[in-house]
């Protein structure tokens, strides 16, 4: 018998409701003609829609129908016979369906809420009739004037009662003999003609919007998609909806209208007009939506797609401190080192909001970003001392946050926690060893900017610390001279200085800050130069290069033809990366440094990946082409005139710096008089050439000689491989202590021209080249 389907507001439901109307009682009397006129919604388990035509898909010959049990779903795989169409309410799709669960649908076994059969677990009861029962589930019953009612008749469900029917054991599952295509969206068992086979796929809301907070692990996330994905598996109707409709549903968390939206075809991708121009994923990110999140991914959703700020869906997510959308959208392989239009990442926007949690969770994924510094130089925990978020800053330097990196105005950390006026970070700064005396571009040192704010607590720590109080800025200003006359920090400052005056003695100079960075800004760490020692001045007889140079043609092939490369798209760390490959393997780990059995007697040659190769620019095989990144500081020595000092601890096998300098032949190398900065680079290939830092250099010609060496030498190509013209790199070949002078063997080469005019003055015990070992 063929049936057609009617809408259940064409029916006369008045005798319904005045059947089901309680009695009015006085605190009734006000009852509007409105309310009197809402009516309960019936079931139509008994309808059916005919097939529209058409041929059927493999897909369509599968019975539809979802089984709930124990707060599991089971889906039915078998094939079905008859094409038209039922569902148990007008709120739930059409479904085609084989013919056990057909009957099941007659007999109102099919909860009209939710749309899943009620055949095994527990469930809601109704039997107005005696021999006929109607099934649902508690959280679906049909809602009137705060009273509960049968979905399917609209009886008064308090008088329903809860039974539990267990599930029958399924039989083994046999393959079929044709079994056809499946759905993609949910994978599925063979089955026999005579007995469904089922699986677990796993959990369903029952309810129209998915509450926010809910937190689903990501197998789950993508069951739900899986079992919501049946609900246009059919050919879809041809409605058209405004595409701002997904955007728009994705930010209220309408779970089931997403997957219908998507289902009829809206782009997830679709750019949201008045919205900054954001997704679908951004409103479900920025929400905390992790399911919708999940389906808009699975159809195609960009997972770094910019709206108007430039900003990505994790960064909603981290914005908003939606720390397990946060956690989804990392697994999924969202961005985390994007930046948007003021150069923030994600944990800038989470650092600066006080989000520790996701801050933690972004370090797990990805701590290499741990000191990206946006367009106005600030880190991460730059933006967490600005907004005095405690536990963050201490959570940052756990993971190993730079505090000395400078920000556009040459501030380091110390000074925006001397702003900020918070003594217990200050403290913690000073702790990881925060530069006390370092100066911005104005001069002001961290003792200034608490005696200008008028912070005491800093101020006092600062003075504890050993702060310069004499120390001048630009304006010829001591920090005396910032504060206000008379205030406490005055008084303080001032008793400070007449007790410093008193005690210093007029033959002690103390240290002087001849140069707050000698590399003028060219490298990313500042290098300061200091002498309390003598009169001498900042080196002056040298140009500061970060790279090396040449003043002559040497034909150097940096043609990116000849480059060998790879095709990593990963961070270059397996074995089949070319570049790796060159080098015997990737040396470095995952914080660049070179592991503990690297060979330092013969270390290999390395080669970075370079601009030809197809990886990320933030691969793990690029260390020596990103810089100088240690902490260093130029200082006069006692008996080696100028050294260089590690200002910070160092573990073994970090990269330190260059050896940089002018590119000549050795044939010119024989022809200048002052050899005392030549490196051999002995590339054993074609012509001999040195590396001559006297008249240009960086930080690697004040290096001084140590017979127990804390650095290693080895030789590196990034951007050539013209094997004659290696980078020289310097590793620390053991721990290094903050205060510890760096140096390396110079070779007994060196030593049999230069004993006869000078010996080494390293001052080890197992000293090979001093007057005394001779």
């Amino acid at each position: 018998v063929e049936y057609t389907e009617l809408a259940l507001d064409c029916l006369d439901l008045k005798a319904q409701e005045e059947l089901l109307s309680p009695p009015l009682t006085v605190a009734d009397a006000a009852v509007t003609e409105t309310d009197l006129a809402e009516e309960l919604p019936l079931c139509c388990c008994r309808l059916e829609t005919p097939h529209s035509g058409g041929n059927v898909s493999s897909i369509d010959q599968s019975c539809m129908a979802m089984e709930s049990t124990d707060g599991m779903l089971v889906r039915c795989q078998r094939r079905v016979t008859k094409q038209e169409m039922m569902r148990p309410s007008n709120t739930v799709h059409l479904l085609v369906l084989c013919e056990e669960h057909r009957a099941g649908m007659v007999k109102h076994h099919c909860c009209p809420g939710c749309g899943l059969f009620c055949r095994a677990g527990t469930f809601m009861e109704c039997r107005p009739y005696g021999s006929i029962s109607h099934r649902f589930h508690r959280d679906c019953a049909s809602i009137l004037r705060e009273l509960r009612f049968c979905p399917h008749c609209g009886e008064d469900a308090s008088g329903a009662k809860e039974v539990t029917v267990s599930r029958a054991d399924p039989s083994p599952s046999v393959p079929r003999s044709n079994p056809g295509p499946t759905l993609s969206a949910v994978a599925t068992l063979p089955s026999v003609p005579t007995m469904p086979a089922m699986i677990t796929v796993g959990i369903l809301f029952p309810v129209s919007k998915v509450k926010r907070g809910t937190l689903l692990q990501f197998a789950e996330v993508w069951d739900t998609v899986c079992i919501l994905s049946s609900s246009f598996s059919l050919k879809p109707k041809k409605v058209k909806y405004p595409p701002r409709q997904l955007y728009i549903s994705a930010k209220e968390g309408e779970l089931q209208k997403v997957v219908h939206l998507l289902g009829n075809m809206l782009d997830p991708n679709f750019l949201m007009e008045g919205q900054n121009k954001g997704t679908p994923l951004h409103a479900a990110a920025a929400e905390g939506h992790q399911e919708i999140c999940h389906m808009l991914v699975q159809a195609g959703a960009n997972l770094d797609m910019f709206d108007e700020q430039q900003r990505t869906p994790l960064m909603a997510a981290c914005e908003n401190n939606n720390v397990e959308t946060v956690k989804y959208l990392l697994r999924a392989g969202a961005s985390v080192g994007h930046k948007d239009i003021i150069g923030f990442t994600c944990l800038h926007l989470a650092a600066k909001l006080g989000h520790c949690d996701i801050v933690h969770h972004l370090l797990a994924k990805a701590s290499k970003y741990i000191n990206c510094q946006d367009d106005g130089g600030w880190t991460p925990i730059t933006w967490a001392i600005e907004c005095k978020h405690k536990e963050l800053v201490h959570l940052l330097l756990a993971k190993g946050a730079d505090v000395n990196l400078r920000d556009k105005e040459e501030n380091v950390c110390l000074h925006w926690a001397a702003l900020s006026g918070c003594d217990d970070i200050a403290l913690a700064l000073l702790e990881a060893q925060c530069d006390l005396n370092a100066v911005n571009v104005h001069g002001d040192s961290a003792l200034h900017v608490a005696s200008r704010e008028n912070h005491l607590e800093c101020v006092i720590l600062f003075l504890s610390r050993g702060a310069d109080i004499n120390q001048k800025n630009k304006e010829g200003e001591t920090a005396l001279d910032c504060c206000v006359f008379g205030s406490k920090v005055w008084t303080t400052l001032n008793t400070n200085k007449k007790l410093t005056d008193a005690s210093r003695g007029r033959d002690s100079p103390g240290e002087r800050l001849l140069s707050r960075d000698i590399s003028r800004g060219y490298e990313a760490v500042p290098i300061t130069c200091v002498n309390d020692v003598d009169s001498e001045p900042i080196p002056d007889n040298f140009k500061y290069i970060p790279d090396n140079c040449v003043t002559s043609p040497l034909n150097i092939d940096r043609d990116i033809t000849h480059l060998q490369h790879c095709s990593c798209r990963e961070n270059c760390s397996s074995s089949t990366c070319m570049c790796g490959q060159l080098s015997l393997r990737c040396w470095y780990d995952s914080e660049g440094r070179l592991p503990l059995d690297f060979c330092q007697r013969e270390p290999p040659v390395l080669f970075e990946c370079n601009h030809a190769c197809s990886c990320w620019r933030t691969c793990r095989n690029r260390v020596v082409q990103n810089g100088l990144r240690a902490r260093l500081q130029l200082f006069r020595t006692q008996k080696m005139g100028w050294g260089v000092r590690a200002m910070q601890e160092i573990p073994q096998g970090t990269f330190i710096c260059e050896y940089v300098g002018e590119i000549i032949t050795d044939a010119e190398a024989n022809k200048r008089e002052n050899d005392s900065f030549l490196f051999t680079l002995d590339n054993k290939v074609g012509d001999v050439h040195c590396i001559d830092a006297r008249l240009f250099g960086n930080v690697g010609r004040f290096i001084n000689h140590l017979c127990e060496p804390n650095l290693l030498a080895v030789r590196v190509f990034t951007m050539h491989q013209d094997l004659r013209f290696p980078r020289i790199a310097f590793f620390s070949s053991r721990p290094i202590k903050a205060g510890d002078q760096i140096g390396f063997d110079y070779g007994d080469h060196y030593w049999r021209v230069k004993s006869k005019y000078f010996s080494c003055q390293c001052g080890s015990l197992k000293c090979l080249q001093s007057a005394g070992s001779r």
